[in-house]
This record gives structure tokens, C-alpha cells and sequence, in this order.
């Protein structure tokens, strides 16, 4: 099993955000350079900020919501991991199920960044590929671990709603595993035996959880 400190970039631009921020113009145009612009401003804040983050882990999620919500589509992802139940609940019902699933997804992202090590990680990006006129891409790149272990694949699904609204990101597939597969295997398995309340419920507790820097996570949890 391969442990998230060999993976911890994937989540980076994972999931999620319903009304983008605004952003530069590369961003709006290009999938590629708004991914690459992400992940370099992510781990520089998290290496210039490292101190203070060992003092207080819970800080990660202050990074995760200012640095990677903006850039993905949370909503959609939501809508998607409850496939057909989406449309059989009520709207006080899908807003707290966002809620809950926006920090659900937070938390994860700061738990995941517990295991990132400036020092020994890299992301490399693949060559770029006609966008123009798609609305979905893939970005193809891979993680580079010191110490010469294989890289690992990541492709990065990314969308946009028209042709002039910003790329979000809102799928990753790591390994041969969809991060968006994964949460939808577990939240319908959620919905069977505890309904939509309890699931709403269970993803509250999920994002309430400390943040331990020195907690170890492998890459099968997040199978589903």
C-alpha cells in the first residue's frame, strides 16, 4: 500500500467550489497554467508557513478553503456522489448536505497535507492538450517521491460551465482510483443504512475531527 505522504498532491485540486471566486485570466483560459498556478501557490504557502502550522495543525483547513475551494466545484461533486438520491431530497436538505460535504472535503484536504514534506515531493505536469472548445480536460502530470520510489500517475479532471467561466476541478484519478468513485461508493452505502440525515450527520463528525500531523493514512481509504 502506498501511504498519502507518495500522494499528497492529488487532492490538491480536487473536488470543489459552486460560485468561483474571481481569477486572472490565465486561469479562465487555460486548465493547464490555473493547475499548475494552484499547486505552486499551494505548496509554497504551506512551506513558508510551516511554523505556524506545526503550532496549530488545525490551520491547514484556513490554508484548504482560502487556497483550494476557489478552483474546484464542490456542488457538482455533491450532486454527484448522491447520483439519483440528489434529486429526492428537498432543498433545506441539499444545501446541508453541500455544507456538510464542502467540510467534509476540507478536512480531508487538511489531513492529507499533514503527510506533505517540501522536501522529499514534486508534481510534474504532462504536455499540454487542445482545450479550446471542450468544456471537460484531463491534465495529465505525476508525483515525484525522493528516495526512488516509481512516480505516481494523476490525472486531473477539470470543467467549465461556458466558454468564458473559469476551470474547476472536481475529479482525480490516482493510481487507477476516482477520488469522485470513491466518495460515491461511500455515501451511497451511507444513505442505505443511515438516510440522508444520518449521512449529513456523519459528514459533520468527519469534518469536526482534529487535525494530527502525525496521523498515517494509506491510499486503500480512500477506495470506498
Amino acid at each position: 500500500m502506498k501511504q498519502i505522504s507518495v500522494i499528497f498532491t492529488f487532492i490538491a485540486v480536487l473536488f470543489v467550489c459552486s460560485t468561483p471566486l474571481p481569477v486572472n485570466a490565465s486561469e479562465v483560459q487555460n486548465p493547464y497554467v490555473m493547475l499548475e498556478e494552484v499547486a505552486d501557490r499551494m505548496i509554497a504557502r504551506i512551506s513558508n508557513e510551516r511554523s505556524k502550522i506545526q503550532a496549530n495543525p488545525n490551520y491547514l483547513r484556513t490554508i484548504m478553503t482560502e487556497e483550494l475551494l476557489p478552483h474546484s466545484d464542490y456542488e457538482f461533486a455533491a450532486r454527484m456522489v448522491l447520483g439519483r438520491n440528489w434529486q429526492r431530497l428537498d432543498d433545506t436538505q441539499k444545501d446541508a448536505f453541500v455544507a456538510a460535504f464542502r467540510d467534509y472535503l476540507v478536512t480531508t484536504y487538511a489531513r492529507v497535507f499533514t503527510q506533505y514534506d517540501e522536501t522529499k515531493h514534486s508534481l510534474e505536469f504532462g504536455r499540454e492538450e487542445p482545450y479550446a472548445n471542450e468544456r471537460r480536460v484531463v491534465v495529465r502530470g505525476q508525483l515525484i517521491e525522493a528516495g526512488g520510489r516509481p512516480p505516481i500517475r494523476l490525472d486531473f479532471h477539470l470543467q467549465r460551465r461556458t466558454p468564458t467561466s473559469p476551470w474547476l476541478a472536481f475529479d482525480l484519478v490516482a493510481e487507477g482510483i476516482s477520488m469522485l468513485n470513491a466518495q460515491q461508493s461511500e455515501m451511497q452505502a451511507s444513505l442505505r443504512q443511515r438516510g440522508i440525515d444520518g449521512t449529513i450527520q456523519l459528514l459533520r463528525e468527519r469534518a469536526a475531527v482534529e487535525i494530527d500531523l502525525n496521523e498515517k493514512i494509506e491510499l486503500d481509504n480512500f477506495k470506498g
